[in-house]
């Protein structure tokens, strides 16, 4: 969901083209995964990592998942905490179908979501058992890219759209320093590769 603010970053064109690129570059390096994971017999991605670079590389990399993994989830809680309970500039789901209480407080909200919906995935033992909310949140995926197409045919009708940027802005500082922000966005999007082998597994099982 946050490939369109590179889109607006990087222009129409670079946008597209980076993202066919990474996803050729993700799908390559998946399969080289697996293939290597295959001739070695690993069955984990940190025994991959372990085999191909040692005993540290693999220590290095369980923590960067973790840092990820958990960084991530803390994007998510804010974005969670933003559409439910609101913030300074709009305001909150909960407060516009139930009216303002205690149920639309961001923290409460946050705890309710770890504990209801977040902790019980995570006592799963086999991944095959989140197949009903990977199908969800795919279907969710669609449905928000639904009602983007939506929105923006609306505006485009109404003549309230702009036409896409082309290219990167390149006039000022700040500008360039958005084309950062692109690189985590971008490796995040397509960052799959130590759920692949798990995933493998299961099919294989």
């Amino acid at each position: 969901m946050a490939l369109p603010a590179t889109m607006k970053v990087l222009g129409f064109v670079l946008g597209i083209f980076l993202i066919i690129l990474i996803g050729i570059l993700s799908e390559i390096t998946v399969e080289m995964l697996i293939r290597f994971a295959v001739s070695c017999k690993a069955r984990s991605y940190g025994e991959v990592v372990q085999i191909a670079m040692g005993r540290t590389a693999r220590v290095l990399s369980e923590i960067y998942i973790i840092v990820n993994n958990a960084g991530v989830l803390i994007v998510y809680l804010i974005i969670m905490g933003d559409v439910m309970s609101g913030s300074v500039r709009h305001i909150g789901v909960l407060d516009q179908w139930l009216g303002h209480g205690f149920w639309d407080h961001r923290k409460l909200l946050v705890l309710v979501v770890m504990v209801v919906f977040l902790a019980p995935l995570c006592v799963l033992d086999r991944i095959d058992s989140l197949s009903m909310t990977s199908a969800a949140s795919v279907a969710l995926a669609v449905v928000f890219v639904m009602v983007c197409f939506a929105v923006a045919f609306i505006k485009l009708i109404e003549g309230k759209i702009e036409a896409p940027r082309m290219s990167p802005d390149f006039g000022s500082k700040i500008a360039i320093l958005d084309l950062l922000v692109v690189i985590p966005i971008m490796t995040n999007a397509y960052v799959c590769h130590f759920n692949v082998q798990p995933i493998y597994n299961e099919l294989e099982g």
